[in-house]
């Protein structure tokens, strides 16, 4: 008997800009990111805050179909350029997580600097009435084993360095990969985290300690309608999607995609 689905599509977005292509593997294009959220706005769908997604999982609301949540990583300056404006726009609600080391200066990809927010820009954008979160651990994942100290310590200073910037709380937490063991998750809620956000797949049923969220890198609008629906909300933590991966399901895809949209002209 299939399980009944209690949660909502949780949506991950890294930078979106007019980057080189070398840059972009988990990136948008801005036109792409606008076209996104007009589509969510014309085909009313439910932008929700993830404290609602949340109560959602738990059971406490029910909230109506095509309903999403939104969250935006990295604490690039293209966050505040090219995201919030748009999510003004629609009066979308999403929640930024930022690797507070970085604020007010650059971060890397791939040995090229990107600029970040800066401290005015990140409470400007809370003041708005959108959430923050910490990006923790340095953005690196925390798959597999771990060194638990050196995480709590990466916390500790992270979580030290908003409170002497950042004017509001910080309720949620996201690593790049992986979810916390329990003596990490127990540590994380001592400092008031609610909810640990992070990348799909988690081979686990979503929790308060590790929700999957899903990310949006392509600009094709048949994989982007592909990962917004039940069916992808329903394997995308499974085991199983390393059979996916492995037998490249997903690459095959793309190529009926691409092959659907030339025959379109698109």
């Amino acid at each position: 008997m299939m399980r009944i689905i209690k949660e909502i599509p949780v949506l991950l977005y890294h930078n979106v800009g007019n980057y080189p292509k070398v840059l972009m593997e988990d990136g948008l294009l801005p036109e792409t990111f606008r076209q996104q959220m007009k589509f969510f706005s014309e085909n009313n769908y439910n932008i929700v805050t993830l404290d609602q997604a949340l109560g959602h999982l738990a059971g406490r609301d029910k909230l109506p179909p095509k309903s999403l949540a939104l969250t935006i990583d990295g604490g690039y300056r293209d966050a505040y350029t090219d995201v919030f404006p748009v999510l003004k726009t629609h009066n979308f609600h999403a929640t930024f997580f930022i690797m507070p080391e970085c604020i007010g200066g650059e971060r890397k990809i791939k040995g090229t600097s990107i600029p970040c927010l800066n401290w005015d820009e990140v409470n400007e954008i809370a003041e708005s009435g959108m959430e923050i979160g910490l990006l923790a651990y340095e953005s690196r994942g925390i798959k597999g084993r771990y060194d638990e100290d050196s995480v709590k310590q990466s916390i500790f200073n992270s979580l030290k360095i908003m409170k002497e910037n950042y004017n509001g709380d910080v309720r949620f937490c996201a690593f790049l990969a992986g979810v916390p063991k329990k003596p990490l998750w127990d540590f994380l809620k001592t400092r008031k985290f609610q909810a640990v956000f992070t990348q799909c797949p988690t081979n686990q049923r979503s929790s308060l300690s590790g929700i999957g969220r899903i990310q949006i890198d392509d600009d094709d609008h048949n994989i982007f309608l592909a990962k917004i629906s039940k069916i992808y909300l329903f394997f995308k933590d499974k085991r199983s999607w390393k059979y996916i991966r492995k037998y490249k399901v997903d690459r095959l895809a793309h190529r009926i995609s691409e092959t659907v949209n030339a025959i379109r002209g698109e």
